[in-house]
């Protein structure tokens, strides 16, 4: 096989699945559903069932239009809070008559919070159903901006929204990719996974220029003025724009060439009760098939359900139980940790660039970002189109048959932006001059281009091989990066002061080189 993926000795390997129609396999794939148009070749995986409420049944502008409102509203509740405050550190730390970490803290007790809860949102999403969490979330972002606003002159309140808000960015940080897996078919996913691993990167950036000149001009309140309208304007498309994605979907993958004959021989082996049985079960294809199609109305339900017979306490315990998985170990390395470095430099770019040579604002602080911006997009949507690239071109020369593993060979160029724009930004703050600004924003572009892509990559790769784990794998990713985020707001300001930003930026480039080298050994 290429990459060097070993042949299964199993009879399934989670993921491996005919995609495309080639000679080979037309007689394994005659009776399956395929797409339309110039996807008419493309087998579809997951095979949709009968029924109309199925998601993957929804017409292509409904589904995008739930995907919008998702996407949309990740960056509002989910990418905007956390990086809100990264450009003002100076100033809310003179304000406050406090420390720099102590500004630091006020995003880093935030993040430990989202954190801690995120396997209690993957319980209650697996249980209940992902909009009840969306809903919640949504509320909760406006409840803890209008903390914000009203705070006054205390430390402590100001603290308090932020611990609030946090309870609206955990259901559309970590659910939100494993909302692609409801909604969209294998080889659709790539540049919708592209497009959210953006708004979780580079919309930070955007946060940062747009924030440094409100501080600068307004005052640091009126960032949370201007934030509350769209967070209105979010919740409400939430309430009825994004109805109930998750599905009991019947476990009947499509499966690798070979599978079907297989299947065939074994039949003749089953007693006429279990052939009843798979008939008849709760959540076949043919219950699905007696289905009616729900009523806008109906679609309005916070709840609508329960999904699993598990009880939460299981399910609390459930994304843990992930890690046993080497793949999802690869995941948490590659999509976590490399991203929390990405995350953590906010807490000392400010700290660099407001000391001399340099001597900036909020405004200019803010205006850095732009290089993150423009590599995060180039990133979002590179990154997706190199995972569909490689994806098509490997699946073709296997026969047509997909392994998840086709999405990994976009770590190479994850690898080479990290590599230079920590070690290149190592240079610039080891040599500085008043130019060395612009320099630095574009290896923070580069930077942010490389986790963006990592971060695609890894997600797509988690979405096709393991589909029933996706949401606690989702989780478990968001709280390592955010227990990472909380961890390191105590020593990074420290760290600059004693070492210099040089050090900080040669030890992430070294330690995120190795965890991308790790993508080698998944493809063995």
């Amino acid at each position: 096989m290429p990459l060097g993926i070993l042949d299964d000795d199993c009879e399934h390997v989670p993921g491996t699945v005919t995609l495309v129609d080639q000679g080979s396999n037309a007689a394994d794939t005659c009776n399956v559903r395929h797409g339309t148009s110039k996807d008419a070749h493309v087998i579809l995986v997951p095979q949709p069932t009968d029924n109309p409420n199925d998601p993957l049944n929804w017409s292509l502008w409904r589904r995008n239009l739930v995907f919008a409102v998702v996407f949309t509203n990740t960056i509002i509740m989910g990418a905007v809070p956390p990086p809100l405050l990264a450009a003002s550190l100076q100033v809310l730390s003179v304000y406050f008559g406090r420390p720099t970490m102590a500004i630091t803290l006020l995003s880093g007790y935030q993040l430990v919070l989202v954190a801690a809860l995120g396997p209690i949102v993957s319980a209650l999403a697996r249980k209940y159903g992902k909009r009840p969490q969306f809903v919640f979330a949504a509320i909760m972002a406006i409840i803890g901006t209008v903390i914000y606003i009203g705070s006054g002159n205390s430390y402590n309140v100001l603290l308090a929204g932020r611990l609030v808000q946090g309870l609206g960015i955990v259901a559309f940080e970590s659910l939100s990719l494993g909302l692609l897996g409801d909604l969209y078919f294998v080889h659709e996913r790539g540049s919708r996974a592209g497009l959210l691993a953006l708004s979780l990167t580079c919309m930070s950036a955007v946060v940062s220029i747009v924030s440094g000149p409100i501080t600068e001009n307004l005052g640091w309140r009126y960032m949370f003025i201007v934030h509350l309208p769209f967070e209105i304007a979010g919740a409400i498309t939430v309430i009825f724009f994004l109805p109930e994605t998750q599905f009991q979907r019947p476990t009947c993958e499509q499966r690798s060439p070979g599978s079907a004959q297989a299947d065939t021989a074994k039949q003749s082996d089953f007693s006429h009760d279990e052939i009843v049985q798979t008939v008849t079960r709760p959540g076949s294809l043919e219950a699905h098939h007696l289905s009616r199609r729900k009523r806008y109305v109906q679609t309005l339900a916070i709840v609508s359900g329960t999904y699993t017979n598990e009880s939460v306490m299981k399910l609390l315990l459930a994304p843990f139980i992930t890690l046993v998985i080497p793949s999802v170990t690869w995941s948490i390395l590659v999509g976590g940790i490399a991203v929390a470095f990405y995350g953590t430099l906010s807490y000392i770019l400010g700290q660099i660039w407001s000391a001399p040579p340099y001597f900036l604002g909020s405004a200019g602080n803010g205006y850095f970002y732009v290089g993150a911006l423009l590599g995060g997009l180039i990133g979002g949507i590179g990154g997706a189109k190199l995972c569909d690239l490689s994806t098509n071109w490997l699946t073709k020369r296997n026969r047509g048959v997909y392994e998840p593993e086709f999405r990994i060979p976009a770590q190479i160029i994850a690898a080479a932006l990290l590599c230079l724009g920590f070690f290149l930004f190592m240079w610039d703050v080891e040599h500085p001059t008043k130019t060395g600004y612009f320099l630095g924003s574009f290896c923070h572009g580069c930077i942010c281009a490389g986790v963006t892509i990592a971060a695609t990559s890894s997600s797509v790769y988690i979405l096709d091989a393991h589909p029933d784990q996706a949401i606690e794998v989702f989780i478990l990713l968001m709280s390592v990066k955010n227990f990472i985020f909380y961890g390191f707001s105590y020593f990074m300001n420290g760290w600059v002061s004693k070492s210099g930003p040089g050090d900080v930026f040669k030890v992430f480039g070294i330690v995120s080189a190795c965890l991308l080298a790790t993508s080698l050994p998944m493809c063995k």
